[in-house]
């Protein structure tokens, strides 16, 4: 065998055995990294840039883990995806969650029972958007129009027919219009879509910019409706969207708000939950840097909305902070 052979198939010998031995001890170690899937919503409303913003501290700064931020239909189908442990981590509304915890509305007759709650993220304030030439000047006159609701069975619509019902308004009085977040938006712009309840943050991006055309605006909700709602649905409360907040809203609107909760099915380690929720709260302002409804998180909070129970992970971070007893 020629010398040059011969070094060649030395060289390729100890690289074989010195990958083996690096492949090893990555097994031994248990260094292989696990995925976090989150369950959020469409790429057009505020759950995804959120749960991608939680994705990205998980990857950087939770070992052996990386985030994995999934579009989905939003709220319901997050709780159903963790019933069904199709995610690990998801954002869900707290009516939704309050509905597929007790096996009402949406969730009539099938309880999910394995979600835990880590904290809530931010208040959405439900913003009722109308065109101002579809002849809507109460929140009555939504009858017979035509309402976008997000996918079929989504928080959107859940949501949508929870506040309407206060006004003895049920889907057979109105056309209801699915599809993604953006679609609403779009169509609230082109005439194709008279209506759209919108819960978000106060500030809203997305709120701005079709408030700004003056084809689009808010109607205030009745103080008796308010009350209604929040006693028959506790986990909402009044809110108001202050004068001034957009361009063409000169007067409060009266409203209500629910919470937008990160949650867990109950298999996920509770040190893994433990480091998330660290994380997150030491990171905040990275987070804020992605979206600005991070803003709302803090652990003084954290439980606002949360009608399930804390995950043990969770509850020992929030025991530790001083937030909880």
């Amino acid at each position: 065998m020629k010398k040059s052979s011969l070094i060649g198939l030395v060289l390729v010998l100890v690289m074989s055995l010195l990958l083996s031995a690096c492949s090893s001890s990555s097994e031994a170690n248990g260094s292989e990294e696990k995925f976090l899937r989150i369950g959020t919503a469409s790429m057009g409303g505020n759950f995804f840039p959120l749960g991608s913003a939680i994705s990205t501290i998980i990857s950087d700064h939770v070992d052996g883990f990386v985030g994995s931020a999934q579009a989905t239909g939003g709220s319901a189908e997050n709780a159903n995806f963790l019933g069904t442990k199709e995610v690990e981590l998801a954002l869900v509304q707290s009516g939704t969650l309050r509905e597929a915890t007790t096996g009402t509305g949406a969730f009539e007759g099938r309880k999910i029972e394995n979600m835990r709650g880590l904290t809530s993220i931010y208040f959405n304030e439900f913003h009722i958007l109308v065109r101002k030439d579809a002849g809507i000047n109460s929140i009555e006159d939504i009858k017979g129009k035509k309402v976008a609701v997000g996918p079929a069975a989504s928080g959107i619509e859940i949501n949508t027919n929870q506040l309407l019902e206060q006004y003895g308004i049920t889907p057979d009085d109105y056309k209801a219009v699915h599809g993604t977040r953006q679609e609403a938006t779009d169509g609230l712009q082109t005439g194709q879509v008279d209506v759209h309840i919108y819960g978000t943050g106060v500030g809203s991006a997305q709120v701005s910019e079709l408030l700004r055309t003056g084809e689009v605006k808010l109607l205030p909700m009745s103080q008796e409706a308010i009350d209604k709602m929040i006693e028959e649905y506790p986990d909402f409360g009044a809110a108001v969207i202050p004068a001034g907040t957009y361009e063409n809203q000169e007067e409060d609107i009266p409203t209500v708000a629910g919470s937008s909760v990160l949650v867990a099915h109950d298999e996920v380690d509770e040190e893994v939950v433990y480091s998330v929720m660290k994380q997150l709260y030491e990171n905040k302002e990275d987070l804020i840097s992605a979206h600005q409804y991070f803003k709302q998180m803090n652990t003084e909070t954290a439980t606002n909305g949360m009608v399930v129970d804390l995950h043990p992970g969770a509850e020992k971070y929030l025991k530790e902070v001083g937030a909880i007893k």
